[in-house]
């Protein structure tokens, strides 16, 4: 079990410290008070700060923040005349220690320091900045008005806000006001991240991380630093920030931060293929949500189903799901209940219950075409059509690809579904000795071309060639495999590309064009000198060549290479494992594919173990 599952366990199992009971001190109720409003719990936070107010400890700073946040929550609770109270002692409390300036503004803008202002609102506080200016107000009074003005003015679009969020955090940093400049750096730090702004953005948090913090604000901030790093590309550094985050959500009872942070941790261990870290963030993510009562727990559940599937805990997984078919049934929540359908299809049809999985599938087209969701209907269409190719009926599959195009083209709202779909039909069609497929291939094409989806034109020309090979021109074949391979190269997949080289290399020498076949097993062998499966497949793919030539010494020298670069890579036992079952595949699936066979000949050899891409179906769903 690793750190982070440790971790996850623990915050699965533990028990928060009492987030509602009453702290012993003023400053305790404060705290309190923001992570209640946090967690959108008004009266709790209200409890807190009369319970504060009450301390004879309170200091008058803490008496102040404690009357300010009573004016803020009563105004987010709707009650405006208890804010306007709340306002008021404040400034008597002001009044009586001699604070005038403060007083006199927060007199002139009332309601304005304790919510969000309004567009239309922003000239009254750039009038308040001059008048209290030329009035002698110092900086740091002058800051909270300036603040709510860069809010305003950054809701607006305009860039300049950052610069004055940046002086007030200033400005309160040297009046000694941490409360204030942590309010003013927490906004500046999502500012910065929403900009793209990364590094901006983590130095900020940084900077907020050394303020004493409540449980909840100090969550925001390491769930800024999880975004940014994560627009950074810095996976496991944003793992480890919205870790944190989660941690002290979880811990000051914020439930909706938390289910945000157990979702990033969940998609971030998903990632990088730590299954059981992924599982658990997603279950915790699912208790929070339960805990808060939030009406999409069905949406987490649904994401911790799909993570299942993803580890292949099938069993678990049709588990999960039969007990969200339930739950959705019961409250009407059809279309959600139809994408649940899905994923149990898909369960059930790991689990090889084929007929189950079939049943499944068809409900949930027929619940999403009386709903109008074509797009998620032909997609489902896919799944089933596969299936029903699977077991034996190809006839049958190649009616549902057609009827999956035809629903297709009326999604609108999901113009990759059409491609996708005649992507399927055509290579269902070729696989029928149809030559027709290659015009849905076509036509997928140009759909992919039109769209810029410039990786989908490539794995599509890829399947045209393949499919242009069963129906017996190896030319066309090899042109288009090299072309696929050269557009897979341009969108930075090098793996697709080889596969590509590899058919068009295997059809060399299937159409007896020896030295051409020859000549391009050895590029592949020195342009894709990093993989192991594609320099074994391509050296034992040379020797047989060099065997059919009668070249038996330099074959054997071709199949000891093969040979070599498996063995160069014993040093890992696991990557030994994977290469190794990764080549036999590979050099299979090139010997196996002839126009003559039934078999999946129109894909020919691809990378490790990896499936026809669309011909199988939708991928399995990701999260909500």
């Amino acid at each position: 079990m690793s750190a982070l599952t440790d971790r996850l366990n623990h915050i699965l199992h533990s028990v928060p410290e009492h987030p509602l009971g009453t702290p012993d001190s003023a400053a305790g109720c404060l705290d309190l008070a923001y992570e209640r409003a946090y967690a959108e719990d008004h009266s709790g936070a209200i409890r807190a700060i009369t319970a504060g107010l009450e301390l004879p400890d309170a200091d008058l700073i803490t008496r102040l923040s404690l009357w300010g946040a009573m004016a803020s929550i009563r105004h987010l609770s709707g009650d405006d005349d208890g804010a306007r109270r709340a306002a008021d002692a404040r400034l008597s409390l002001l009044r009586s220690v001699g604070w005038d300036h403060q007083a006199d503004m927060e007199a002139d803008l009332g309601s304005l320091l304790f919510r969000e202002a309004t567009e239309s609102e922003m000239p009254l506080l750039e009038a308040a900045v001059l008048t209290h200016g030329d009035a002698g107000a110092p900086d740091h009074v002058l800051a909270d008005i300036k603040l709510a003005l860069a809010v305003a003015l950054h809701g607006a679009g305009n860039a300049s806000a950052l610069e004055a969020l940046e002086w007030c955090a200033d400005v309160y940093h040297a009046a000694g006001r941490p409360e204030s400049e942590g309010g003013a750096l927490l906004y500046l730090a999502h500012a910065r991240a929403t900009a793209g702004e990364a590094d901006v953005a983590i130095a900020v948090a940084d900077r907020l991380l050394e303020l004493d913090l409540n449980r909840a604000m100090k969550a925001a901030v390491w769930m800024v630093k999880a975004t940014a790093n994560g627009d950074r590309g810095h996976h496991i550094e944003a793992e480890g920030c919205a870790l944190e985050a989660l941690d002290l959500y979880s811990g000051a009872g914020v439930r909706k931060g938390a289910v945000s942070a157990a979702a990033a941790v969940a998609q971030l261990a998903g990632q990088s293929a730590d299954h059981d870290a992924a599982i658990l963030a997603w279950k915790i993510a699912v208790e929070q949500a339960e805990r808060g009562e939030f009406e999409e727990t069905w949406a987490i559940r649904l994401a911790l189903a799909h993570q299942l599937l993803d580890a292949e805990e099938f069993l678990l997984a049709e588990e999960v799901l039969r007990a969200l078919v339930d739950r959705l049934g019961a409250f009407g929540r059809v279309t959600e209940r139809a994408r649940a359908l899905v994923s149990l299809g898909h369960s059930l049809r790991h689990q090889e219950r084929f007929d189950e999985a079939l049943g499944m599938w068809r409900e949930s087209v027929r619940t999403f075409e009386e709903a109008g969701l074509n797009g998620e209907a032909a997609r489902t269409l896919l799944a089933l059509a596969t299936l029903v190719a699977h077991e034996g009926a190809p006839a049958e599959a190649r009616a549902l690809y057609q009827r999956a195009v035809d629903l297709a083209r009326d999604a609108d709202s999901d113009p990759s579904a059409l491609p996708t779909a005649l992507h399927a039909l055509g290579h269902s069609m070729c696989e029928g000795k149809d030559a027709d497929g290659l015009n849905a291939l076509d036509e997928a094409i140009r759909l992919a071309d039109e769209h810029g989806a410039d990786w989908h034109s490539a794995d599509f020309r890829d399947t045209h060639a393949r499919c242009a090979w069963m129906l017996g021109d190896g030319r066309r074949a090899v042109a288009e495999a090299l072309d696929a391979a050269d557009r897979f190269r341009s969108v930075s997949d090098p793996d697709a590309a080889g596969n590509a080289e590899l058919f068009a290399a295997h059809v060399l020498t299937e159409s007896q064009r020896l030295d051409e076949a020859a000549a391009l097993y050895r590029l592949i062998s020195s342009d894709h000198a990093e993989s192991v499966a594609h320099v074994n497949a391509a050296q034992r793919g040379l020797a047989d060549v060099l065997d059919a030539q009668g070249l038996t010494l330099q074959a054997n020298e071709a199949r000891e290479a093969a040979q070599k670069v498996v063995d160069d890579a014993l040093d890992d036992a696991e990557a030994t494992a994977y290469t190794v079952l990764a080549a036999d595949e590979a050099a299979a699936a090139a010997e196996e594919d002839t126009p003559g066979d039934d078999e999946d000949e129109a894909r020919g050899p691809r990378s490790a173990g990896e499936r026809p891409r669309d011909a199988e179906g939708p991928e399995e769903p990701r999260e909500p």
